[in-house]
């Protein structure tokens, strides 16, 4: 007689949902890459932390703040703002601005004064790169003034150069935001890329080849009253490696230990709903979409979208 094998039924096991593979694919940060996080998202507000850049480099890190108004000639009502935070260089064309009589009208780019940080890393660094960096616009004429339009968006360093010639409306169909000049301040926050994890010569010539591959901050604007402009206000935070005439040893030991990579970061603060412009026209409270605004507060709080800390660190 041949007795039959029987099977074992084994139990099947149920297909995770899409939104259980989603969450898996999202990588939690750990507590420095957290920090990072929101120095990133809040240049202006938070405490200075090493970023998450790969490599074992470190150096010493210090926050940059200037002011200026462009686009107030006495004809003047368009202008361009061009803002490559991470090419610092001898030349100054990190920083390019021009202004004209109109949208259709030619400007020069050319470099601006007010570059954050270009004197102190002039003198003082041998090598810098840039760990944060935001850009906040503000309209300086009087409420009854107040008229025009203003284009912003993230852009390549390449994007324009020095003695570039270009008018508001051939830049202005190629960045993302758009909002009518505004009465309170919008704030674009600097995005970086790959290069710009690089340390690069503040005392060296500019370099095409360098520029290209850094990111930057474009914006234009048109229709304002004639000789008032646009007040910029810049911050960024600066990792800089001294000189040997400067006397100080290398911060060998500053390197950020954290698990989480540099894209680990970024895919983190977009995955939050973060918001890299505020303060535009279409959105609300912080410049955060009504629905991101829990996430981005359980995450980072709430960060103030134009105030400053009232006690932080300006180096380290």
């Amino acid at each position: 007689m041949v007795k039959s094998k029987s099977k074992v039924k084994r139990p099947v096991k149920a297909k995770p949902a899409v939104a259980q593979l989603l969450g898996k694919q999202r990588r939690m940060l750990d507590a420095r890459g957290l920090e990072y996080a929101r120095l990133l998202v809040d240049p202006c507000g938070s405490g200075l932390v090493q970023p998450v850049y790969p490599g074992g480099d470190s150096g010493f890190l210090f926050r940059a703040e200037s002011v200026a108004t462009y686009g107030n000639g006495g004809t003047d009502t368009s202008g361009i703002l061009h803002w490559a935070p991470g090419y610092v260089n001898s030349s100054s064309t990190e920083l390019l601005v021009s202004a004209a009589n109109g949208p259709a009208t030619n400007m020069t780019l050319a470099v601006g004064s007010a570059g954050p940080g270009r004197t102190f890393l002039g003198n003082n660094a041998s090598a810098v790169r840039c760990v944060a960096a935001c850009l906040k616009i503000t309209y300086p004429g009087s409420e009854s003034s107040r008229s025009g339009r203003i284009h912003l968006g993230h852009t390549q360093a390449g994007y324009v150069d020095s003695g570039d010639i270009v008018t508001v409306d051939n830049v202005a169909p190629n960045l993302t935001h758009f909002t009518r000049t505004p009465p309170e301040t919008i704030e674009l926050v600097w995005r970086p890329g790959i290069a710009d994890t690089e340390f690069n010569d503040p005392t060296a010539a500019a370099s095409a080849t360098i520029r290209d591959r850094k990111n930057a901050m474009t914006a234009v604007w048109a229709g304002l009253p004639a000789g008032t402009g646009l007040t910029f206000h810049f911050t960024a935070v600066y990792e800089w490696l001294p000189k040997q005439s400067v006397g100080l040893s290398a911060n060998v030991t500053g390197k950020n230990t954290s698990s989480n990579t540099f894209d680990d970061v970024l895919d983190y603060v977009n995955s939050t709903g973060f918001a890299w412009v505020r303060g535009l026209s279409h959105t609300v409270g912080t410049g955060l979409g009504a629905g991101m605004i829990t996430g981005i507060a359980q995450t980072f709080g709430i960060m103030p979208a134009y105030g400053r800390a009232r006690a932080r660190i300006q180096m380290r």
